[in-house]
Formats: C-alpha cells, sequence, structure tokens
C-alpha cells in the first residue's frame, strides 16, 4: 500500500480532507436568508485588515452577493451556500447585501 499523500488527512470516517494548499480563512462568516429576513440580524462584523475572510449566504430564493468596496460578488442559487473569499486589504465601512431584493446582510468593519 502506498504512503499517505501528505496534502490530505484522514477523518474518523477515513475520507480524505481537502489539500491543506487551500488556506484556512481567518474568520468565517455564515449568513441565511429566509422569507427576505437575515439571520443573524444585520449588525456590524469588525475584521483586521489583512485576514482572509469568507462570507457564506445562503438564500431562499436566487439572488446575488455583493461586496461593496471590494466589488466581489457570488451568485446566490436558492437554498444552496454561495461563498465569496478574499484578503480585507481596505480599511473601513462596508456594506454586504443583496442585489436583487436588496437587503443588507452586515457592515462589515475592516481595522
Amino acid at each position: 500500500a502506498a504512503p499517505p499523500s501528505a496534502t490530505t488527512a484522514a477523518t474518523p470516517s477515513g475520507s480524505p480532507t481537502p489539500s491543506a494548499s487551500t488556506p484556512a480563512v481567518d474568520r468565517q462568516i455564515t449568513v441565511t436568508i429566509a422569507k427576505r429576513r437575515v439571520d443573524p440580524p444585520t449588525g456590524r462584523v469588525t475584521v483586521g485588515k489583512g485576514e482572509l475572510v469568507r462570507i457564506t449566504v445562503t438564500s431562499d430564493v436566487a439572488d446575488e452577493l455583493h461586496v461593496h468596496g471590494y466589488d466581489l460578488g457570488a451568485r446566490l442559487p436558492a437554498g444552496t451556500p454561495a461563498s465569496v473569499e478574499f484578503r480585507a486589504e481596505k480599511t473601513g465601512l462596508f456594506e454586504v447585501e443583496t442585489h436583487e431584493s436588496e437587503l443588507v446582510l452586515f457592515q462589515l468593519v475592516v481595522r
């Protein structure tokens, strides 16, 4: 049998985990939208400058996620999580919203 690969690790079920070349994020932000309600409720999320941020959104209707100031977006298929990942290099206050339903999900504060 071949030795295990250095880029994968076994989980308790024995299946490999994603490659170690995928960088770990510093901040994971998860939002769910159902019947035009945002969970967790709209507020501010603060991250440090230079942190790797992943925003994952699950919406009950198809829409588009947009991160203002960074001009990043992702299609949101109904019922399927979608993510955008970026390095928070710009400081300031940035709205994260959906385009079609025009919901503000949260305000991202980068310090």
